[in-house]
């Protein structure tokens, strides 16, 4: 067996962390700039605070319910994803998860290093007195400069990410927490004062497309590590500590977590009118100070998410799948820079369409990958997996592609696609046609209905 280091797996002798670590990273890797976002998207699509917190309590719990199911593989054999997919998809099959996978963690490594560095360059145009002070050139220039900044975040994420797990456990603890807390403190302060905007929408409606479009967004925001939760959870203890982790950590640190910071971008979009929380913290923070303070915290958050959730799906991606080792930090790196929307928008409100159009649509691509890993290991094999054909070289016959997760995957897309026409849900941009708000649940359902049976058919 001549296998890449980084897709051996992690014996039990080795093993990382417990419920406390799991559930800090869990904690740190969720709150970053993009989660206050949701916040805003609701408050955008007319939602009230109820609608907006119990549409982040289901969309969450619904993705983190898949992350724990497909998590304990990791912890019961310390494989990470791409080693994962292989009884379902096959040995050269499952390079197709792992690159639709990584594309979408890519896509928000981008994000998050825009973000990170959108905070960095305000709190370096604010302490050099820049525009003398003016918040309102601060961010115009924030926004036209962003792209320097960038450069540098991708260099710095990337020597993190080279130190390993170890390095990045210890990192994560520090980051997200104090962002949380920041802004707590930051909604009871601007709460208190008298020119706030109190005007709350009357909400949507439970059953209509916003509010289906909202659950949507808070989903498909950790559909993708609840797919290679693995990649993570690899690290848990062996034992009944490690599954207690599983379920604790995603519950705590993402559901709870999301929920809260939902509803605290809501309102302090709603008291300020801005849309991106730089912003907010740039126009509201009192003093100069706490407005540093709060800059600090919005570029640890998105780098934290960065190093422990989408770069490792990408690194996966070049790592498995395009065999690249050499230069793989380095290919990372130019990846990240040239997703980063610095190129796309130019004010607040666009970096909030820009997610918002991106986080909507992509649960299509993942849904189904989803279904079909959990029908396999729980339907098909009975939480069972042949440890040494995990790590077989040479394939043959089915090991190499497996047809019945393919075409339970294609079919899938069809039967979302003729649901969204069947119920007129479809959205149009440009040339291409995204399909209903709710893609990834019925790509979950579809997945894990159709793949047992056609198991049987090609077995």
């Amino acid at each position: 067996m001549n296998e890449i280091q980084e897709l051996k797996p992690i014996s039990s002798n080795n093993r990382l962390y417990g419920v406390i670590t799991f559930s800090w990273m869990m904690f740190s890797m969720n709150v970053c700039i993009p989660l206050f976002f949701l916040g805003t998207i609701g408050y955008n699509l007319g939602l009230n605070p109820l609608e907006v917190a119990l549409g982040a309590l289901l969309g969450n719990l619904a993705t983190v319910v898949v992350m724990i199911l497909n998590g304990v593989p990791g912890v019961k054999y310390g494989i990470p994803y791409p080693i994962q997919l292989r009884p379902s998809w096959g040995l050269k099959g499952s390079h197709i998860p792992v690159i639709l996978r990584g594309i979408v963690g890519a896509g928000w490594y981008g994000i998050e290093a825009y973000s990170a560095s959108l905070a960095i360059l305000m709190i370096i145009l604010a302490i050099t007195s820049h525009g003398k002070m003016e918040p309102s050139i601060i961010v115009q220039n924030s926004f036209k400069y962003v792209v320097f900044v960038v450069a540098l975040y991708v260099v710095l994420a990337s020597i993190v990410v080279a130190k390993g797990l170890k390095t990045i456990a210890k990192f994560v603890n520090i980051s997200g927490p104090f962002l949380l807390l920041y802004f707590i403190w930051l909604t009871i302060y601007l709460a208190g004062r008298n020119n706030v905007n109190t005007s709350i929408p009357s909400g949507v409606g439970l059953l209509s497309k916003e509010f289906a479009l909202y659950l949507a967004v808070q989903t498909n925001f950790w559909a993708t590590v609840a797919l290679n939760i693995s990649d993570l959870s690899r690290g848990l203890f062996a034992d009944k500590r490690g599954y207690k982790a599983l379920v604790v950590g995603p519950l705590v640190g993402i559901v709870l977590t999301s929920t809260i910071a939902s509803v605290l971008g809501y309102y302090m979009s709603l008291y300020t009118g801005y849309s991106t929380p730089q912003e907010i913290i740039l126009y509201a923070a009192p003093g100069v100070i706490a407005m540093i303070l709060g800059q600090i915290f919005a570029f640890l958050a998105p780098f934290s998410t960065d190093v422990t959730a989408n770069i490792p799906a990408l690194m996966n991606l070049l790592v498995y799948s395009l065999k690249i080792r050499k230069y793989k930090l380095l290919l990372a790196a130019i990846i990240g820079f040239i997703l980063a929307p610095w190129w796309a928008v130019e004010k607040g409100p666009d970096v909030v369409s820009y997610v918002t159009a991106f986080t909507a649509n992509y649960g299509i691509l993942l849904g189904p990958i989803a279904g079909i890993m959990i029908a396999d290991y729980y339907l098909v094999r009975g939480r069972n997996y042949n440890f040494n054909e995990l790590h077989e070289d040479n394939c043959y016959g089915y090991k190499c592609f497996n047809y019945a997760a393919i075409l339970t995957y294609v079919l899938s897309i069809i039967g979302i696609y003729l649901f969204s026409f069947a119920v007129n849900d479809v959205t149009t941009v440009g040339p291409l046609v995204f399909p209903t708000s709710i893609s990834w649940y019925l790509g979950v359902i579809l997945s894990t209905v159709f793949y047992p049976l056609l198991m049987k058919i090609f077995k």
